[in-house]
C-alpha cells in the first residue's frame, strides 16, 4: 500500500487547480477535507468489515484490512476506546499523543480513551486490530483490572512492547481463535471473546513488565513512580503541587521528588506539568473550544495565565500551536 504522510497531504493541496483536480487520489482530497477538523471517533465509526455483532462496544480486524478499507486514518483523531495493534510483518509510522513511533514485526501498541492518534507512513503492514471498551470488558471482568495492565495506567510508559519470536508465536494463536470466534456467531460468542482477549492482555503483559523502561534499579522504587503516575493522571486537573500527591502516597514531598527524579530524571512537579501539557495539546488539537475556554476547562486562573504556562513549555502559544500542528 502506498505510504503517505502529513506533508504529503500538503503537497497535495498545493497542487490542485482546476486543471488538474481530477489527477489527485480521492483518498488524499478525503484526508485534506478532515484535514482541519481532527474528530472523536466510537467504534462503530471505525468499522471496515462486515462484524457487526457488538454494537458499539467490540471489533476486530486484520490490520492489512483495515488499512487497504479505510486508508488508515492518516488525520489526526481521538480515540473513544481501548485499541490494540499486533504487527505481524512490514513497517510504519504513527503519531501517538504528538510523539512519533515506528511500527514494525513484532511490536504491539497499546492506546486508551483520549489519546490523539494518526497514522504517518505505512508499508506492506500486516497483523491485527483490536477495538473494544471498558463496558464490553467490564461486563466480565472488574474494570479496574483493565488497569493492572502496565500500558494502560500511565501516561509516560511507552505505548507499545516488542515481542520477541517466543512471545509474537504465543499471543498470535490466540488473536486467531478471537478472529475465528468473532466471525462465528457461535453461542456466548461475547463471553469467549472477553476471555481471550484477557488473555491476550496478560500475555503481553508479561513481555511489557519484562522490560525496564525506567531503568530503576530498585523494583519498589518504580513501582512508587507508578502509583504517582496514576494518580497524576487522575487528580491532574485539581491537584498541581507535589505535597498534594505526597500526601496520598503517604511519604514526604522531598522523599518523592528523589525517588521521582532518581527513576524517571525529572522532578515530580515536571511530570504533574507534563501532564497537563499533555492535555493541553490534546485539546488544542481535537476540540473546537477557544484558547479562553480551553484554559478555563484546565482550571487556569484566567486566560493569560494559561498563555504563559503554554508558550513557557511549548516554546508556542496556544493559538499558534494549534494552527501549526498539522504542519
Amino acid at each position: 500500500m502506498e505510504g503517505f504522510s502529513f506533508r504529503k497531504i500538503k503537497s497535495a493541496i498545493l497542487r490542485i487547480n482546476s486543471s488538474n483536480l481530477q489527477r489527485v487520489s480521492l483518498v488524499i482530497l478525503a484526508q485534506i477535507i478532515f484535514y482541519v477538523k481532527p474528530k472523536s471517533y466510537n467504534i462503530g465509526e471505525l468499522r471496515c468489515n462486515n462484524f457487526d455483532k457488538l454494537g458499539n462496544d467490540f471489533d476486530m480486524v486484520r490490520l492489512e484490512d483495515f488499512m487497504q478499507e479505510t486508508h488508515g486514518f492518516y488525520f489526526p483523531h481521538r480515540h473513544n476506546y481501548y485499541m490494540i495493534l499486533v504487527a505481524t510483518s512490514g513497517a510504519g509510522r504513527q503519531l501517538i499523543d504528538f510523539k512519533t513511533y515506528d511500527v514494525k514485526a513484532g511490536r504491539s501498541f497499546f492506546m486508551y480513551p483520549g489519546m490523539i492518534h494518526a497514522w504517518e507512513e505505512v508499508q506492506d503492514l500486516k497483523g491485527y486490530l483490536i477495538f473494544f471498551t471498558d463496558h464490553f470488558f467490564a461486563q466480565r471482568y472488574h474494570f479496574d483490572s483493565l488497569l493492572t495492565f502496565p500500558f494502560f495506567n500511565t501516561s509516560r510508559g511507552l505505548p507499545y512492547v516488542d515481542l520477541d519470536e517466543n512471545g509474537l508465536r504465543e499471543i498470535v494463536p490466540v488473536l486467531d481463535l478471537m478472529l475465528n470466534e468473532y466471525s462465528s456467531s457461535e453461542e456466548k460468542m461475547a463471553s469467549a471473546l472477553r476471555s481471550l482477549l484477557n488473555v491476550a492482555l496478560i500475555k503481553a503483559a508479561r513481555s511489557y513488565d519484562g522490560v525496564d523502561y525506567y531503568g530503576a534499579e530498585d523494583k519498589s522504587r518504580s513501582e512508587l513512580v507508578k502509583r504517582f503516575e496514576q494518580l497524576v493522571d487522575q487528580h491532574f486537573l485539581d491537584k498541581r503541587l507535589v505535597k498534594d500527591y505526597a500526601k496520598l502516597l503517604h511519604i514526604s514531598p522531598n522523599y518523592l521528588n528523589v525517588v521521582v527524579k532518581e527513576v524517571t530524571d525529572k522532578s515530580a512537579g515536571e511530570i504533574i506539568r507534563d501532564r497537563v501539557m499533555l492535555e493541553a495539546k490534546r485539546k488544542l488539537t481535537h476540540e473546537k473550544k477557544t484558547v479562553a475556554e480551553i484554559g478555563f476547562d484546565l482550571n487556569f486562573k484566567d486566560t493569560a495565565y494559561f498563555c504563559r504556562f503554554f508558550r513557557k513549555y511549548q516554546g508556542a502559544s496556544p493559538d499558534k500551536f494549534r494552527k501549526n500542528i498539522f504542519n
